[in-house]
């Protein structure tokens, strides 16, 4: 007959007995586990995290609105307050154009929100949808993102250059802090 060695037979043991404990007491046997893995964060040693910017945090309304003779057939107007100059990243969501002729003829042919971002100028287009004799509206939900002090611009063209009309622009959006 093999005898095993003296080792092998407490090792075994101390497997007994520690599979006896895990039935007998399956809560100590978990303490023991959860104190050999325990996260503190108190002041002293925080636990390393990142702060998430919400974008409920930081809301951007920007708007304009300008009274207008447009000879060249396009009105202009420039949202305020401008997106943040630095530390800042504006995100536009929603731009709400509405046009109102007061005098002359015609109608919208185009609208759009100029913006700057990743070194370059870009335009969104925006369709009209017609709300009555001289009253046009215009909604697009987006996601634009701008540059720090990107500048936004809102146009409409008219295909008639006698008009005296109204331009309002309304951008809105949120803002994130870079990091």
């Amino acid at each position: 007959m093999t005898r095993l060695p003296k080792s092998v037979l407490s090792f075994g043991a101390a497997a007994l007995v520690a599979c006896l404990l895990t039935l007998a007491a399956p809560r100590a046997a978990h303490a023991v586990v959860a104190t050999l893995v325990q996260v503190v964060n108190t002041r002293s040693t925080p636990v390393p995290n990142q702060d998430v910017d919400h974008p409920a945090r930081h809301p951007f309304t920007s708007s304009c609105n300008v009274l207008a003779f447009a000879p060249q057939g396009f009105v202009v107007c420039y949202p305020t307050p401008a997106p943040p100059i630095s530390g800042f990243e504006t995100v536009v969501q929603s731009v709400n154009i509405l046009v109102n002729r007061f005098s002359g003829g015609g109608s919208p042919s185009a609208t759009t929100l100029n913006f700057f971002t990743g070194g370059g100028s870009y335009n969104q287009y925006l369709p009209f949808v017609p709300q009555g004799t001289g009253f046009w509206v215009a909604h697009q939900p987006a996601t634009i993102y701008l540059d720090p002090g990107g500048n936004l611009q809102c146009l409409a063209f008219i295909s008639d250059a006698t008009t005296n009309m109204m331009l309002n622009c309304t951008v809105t959006g949120y803002t994130v802090a870079l990091p």
